[in-house]
């Protein structure tokens, strides 16, 4: 887990436990009369709200890239011949689904950002590119590279080796609120 995500996962998880064990207090010592039906309401609620303080502290760190592309709803596709900057791609309901293995990749280090609310996001990378990947899904599964995880909260950093000594190096981080994340790169 990286420590963007230990820090903030840490503090919404234990805020909305903390909230929600002061409705269960309040229920069972009579205080406030809340019911099954209004726990489970309440649980719902501030599962929304955990999901909503992740989003923002998500979108705060896509901010500090100047280069963004946003859609609401649809997919964003890579173009061929795409000359590849820093920048952002997100979309709320869609796909993000680019491949990289045609694209102008400059020398040095590029950074992406690809952020999906909802849906699947796939990268293909062209051998000989030191890549390296932090990916989080909050539910469903992320496969970076062969390594493959399933379910809640999934959160993997995988970088090639030799990263540092690559021409051409690309640090993706790609997160999902409920989705697939998926980064091929082509054997040589």
């Amino acid at each position: 887990m990286t420590s963007r995500l230990r820090d903030v996962l840490s503090v919404t998880i234990g805020a909305y436990l903390c909230v929600f064990g002061l409705l269960l207090l309040a229920d069972e010592s009579g205080w406030r009369e809340i019911g099954r039906r209004g726990l489970v309401e309440a649980g719902f609620g501030l599962f929304l709200v955990a999901l909503g303080i992740l989003a923002i502290l998500a979108e705060a760190r896509a901010r500090r890239v100047r280069r963004r592309l946003s859609q609401t709803f649809g997919h964003i596709r890579s173009a061929d011949g795409w000359s590849v900057e820093d920048g952002v791609l997100r979309t709320v309901f869609g796909d993000i689904d680019l491949d990289l293995r045609e694209a102008n990749l400059p020398a040095g280090e590029t950074a992406l950002t690809l952020l999906c609310w909802v849906g699947a996001i796939r990268l293909r990378v062209p051998h000989g590119v030191g890549l390296e990947v932090e990916a989080q899904s909050f539910i469903g599964t992320v496969d970076v590279l062969g390594r493959r995880e399933e379910g809640l909260v999934r959160d993997i950093l995988v970088r090639t080796d030799h990263y540092d000594a690559q021409e051409r190096r690309l640090h993706v981080r790609i997160s999902t609120v409920i989705g697939e994340l998926e980064v091929i790169q082509d054997r040589g």
